[in-house]
């Protein structure tokens, strides 16, 4: 059986020309898409190429939505989580809901009508300090940049496993043509190429995950083998934010998703601004939301399904495949080789996924750079339109070139991945905070808010270094079975002859040092984004009390909630009143004290 396993390792990179077809057409429709859209968009302004014109199809921005938030990772890692670690996971969706009533109710009634191109001039306007937006814009740009070689070494990576074509090759592939696609048309080739790759990387899992159901029995044999396998697991009521999922804490993380990569993200923003009215605005979001459900569920039903083929025998823990990310492409390469074009229609889902998210994450860059810094020299003010949109298609060509470089520096450094996955979970949550206390907490000032930026990216970032130096917070992983391997795999020759093993390797490691580090860095990774949100908010409270909070009457009515700002007029009117009687009586105590010095002493004559 270990020429099966060698075998296996020779299909997946057996490429086919009918896989290479699909891949290609999907490529060449994409750079199609953004050249009709480049040249429809020839005689728009620069704002109009960059936000879309407020005058987008709904349903094509809905699509690119869920294209730009959805990536290869989501393709990739949601169905390797529930296949390490079962579906507890999966109720994240329902907090996704919360979040999506906060973005619609909360955050697009103020963003929305203000008609802005880049998201953080909100903070300029809001607390009058250019600093403060461009140290916004700093942070956001370095994490794009950072997850941007993420998104594009992931599928890479899957590319150039299946193929014969070296990684680099795959990396500087993918892109180029995300180049090619963001600078043709701005936001339009983004919205309309997105649309093309959303339903690309739906139909791939799609056919992928009926076939595997159909010939294991149904969806109801899945269901059965995942049971047996201790996958099921939906309300975990367990109150302890140490544990890695419990129902309480997916709620949170679901809740935090969608309001950091819906309701304050540059990317998104532009597509939610693209179309006529705030009403249509708040529509695509329950839309979306709606959309991410029935994604996420079938990549989370993929993993499912590929627990329920390899229940016997792990292809991680046996070594066929070298890290559990690999596990859905290693199903397809394996399971599914006897249908022509099934292994390209796969790696046309993944590449699509990643060339949606690339898209939208380097045309919110172009935005971000230009609008926050460039446009304010002098040099680029008096340039004509024309010569203005040259620059910013130069630089979306430039954002592909450094995803391009940041993807290859993550090959190059195996580590770099897992750190930079980290220090852009570290700066996001700190940006989320910002633009929440904005518009939740009138009262503070510029101070308060540089303060609780600083404050919670300075501890965000200790939290996640400690959590990736230690090893703390990785739950151990759900048993997986080797009892189907064959005696001469690689399990059998490293001397696993266990028929039911933890496939997880930092427990060992995290029970020796567990008392050498603070149990804090323990915490589940769902809470990260809301500890980092909290955090600017009470600090930049504190500071705020502490050196004088922001005169309500100084504050524009649109840039804060205005349920918020009545309260906190309200508290402060009564604060007023309150001291206006205690002064009213400590003035009648003073004038009756006054009075009593002043009337002389009378004496009885009759007593005396």
């Amino acid at each position: 059986m270990s020429n099966e396993v060698h075998k296996s390792s020779t299909i997946v990179a057996n490429f086919s020309v009918v896989d290479y077809a699909i891949l290609t057409i999907l490529f060449l429709a994409s750079i199609l898409l953004g050249t009709v859209a480049g040249w429809r968009s020839n005689k728009s302004s620069t704002k109009d190429f960059l936000t879309g014109g407020r005058n987008m199809n709904p349903v094509a921005v809905t699509l690119s939505l869920l294209g730009g938030v959805v990536s290869a990772l989501s393709v990739l890692g949601n169905s390797t989580e529930i296949y390490l670690h079962g579906t507890q996971l999966w109720m994240n969706l329902i907090g996704g809901f919360w979040g999506t009533a906060v973005v619609v109710f909360l955050l697009l009634p103020i963003f929305y009508p203000l008609g802005l191109s880049s998201l953080n001039e909100y903070l300029e306007m809001r607390f009058k300090t250019s600093l403060l937006k461009r140290l916004a814009s700093s942070t956001q740009i370095l994490n794009s940049a950072l997850y941007m070689g993420i998104c594009l070494f992931a599928p890479s990576l899957t590319l150039s496993s299946v193929t014969s074509l070296p990684l680099w090759f795959s990396i500087v592939t993918l892109g180029g043509i995300c180049s090619i696609c963001i600078s043709l048309g701005g936001v339009r080739a983004v919205v309309y190429t997105d649309v093309l790759q959303t339903t690309t990387m739906f139909l791939g899992v799609l056919v992928v995950v009926v076939q595997v159901c159909t010939e294991l029995g149904g969806v109801g044999e899945v269901w059965r083998r995942a049971e047996r396998g201790g996958r099921f697991e939906f309300f975990n009521l367990d109150p302890s934010p140490l544990v890695r999922h419990t129902f309480w804490s997916v709620q949170v993380l679901g809740a935090y998703f969608v309001v950091s990569i819906i309701g304050i993200s540059q990317a998104q923003y532009q597509r939610l601004v693209s179309v006529r009215s705030l009403k249509i605005s708040q529509g695509m979001c329950f839309a979306f939301m709606l959309g991410l459900t029935v994604l996420w569920s079938l990549f989370y039903l993929a993993g499912l399904v590929a627990y329920a083929v390899y229940q016997d025998c792990d292809p991680v823990s046996s070594g066929q495949v070298k890290k559990p990310d690999e596990i859905l492409g290693f199903l397809v390469a394996d399971k599914l080789r006897h249908f022509p074009g099934m292994t390209g229609l796969f790696v046309a889902a993944v590449a699509g996924a990643v060339l949606s998210s690339l898209s939208s994450l380097a045309n919110s860059l172009v935005v971000m750079i230009w609008e926050d810094f460039l446009s304010g020299w002098s040099i680029f003010s008096g340039m004509s339109p024309t010569r203005t949109k040259v620059i910013t298609r130069v630089m979306s060509s430039c954002m592909g070139l450094v995803s391009i470089v940041m993807a290859l520096l993550v090959a190059n450094l195996g580590t770099l991945f897992q750190t930079a996955y980290t220090i852009s979970g570290a700066l996001v949550s700190p940006m989320d905070g910002l633009f929440l206390t904005a518009v939740l907490a009138p009262w503070v000032n510029t101070k308060g808010i540089i303060s609780g930026f600083v404050a919670s990216l300075v501890f965000n970032i200790i939290l996640m270094l400690g959590k990736f130096l230690y090893g703390a917070g990785n739950s151990e992983d759900l048993p997986l079975s080797t009892a189907g391997c064959p005696t001469d795999t690689p399990l059998l020759e490293n001397g696993w002859n266990a028929t039911s093993i933890s496939s997880n390797r930092y427990v060992a490691g995290r029970l020796e040092a567990e008392s050498s580090y603070p149990r804090l860095f323990d915490v589940s990774y769902c809470y990260v984004g809301v500890i980092g949100i909290l955090s600017v908010l009470v600090v930049s409270t504190i500071v705020s009390v502490c050196t004088g909070v922001t005169d309500p009457d100084e504050i524009d009515d649109r840039l804060v909630n205005k349920t918020c700002l009545a309260f906190y007029r309200y508290l402060l009117s009564g604060r007023q009143t309150n001291a206006k009687g205690r002064r009213q009586r400590s003035e009648s105590i003073d004038k009756r004290s006054s009075d009593c010095i002043r009337k002389p002493l009378s004496v009885d004559a009759s007593n005396a």
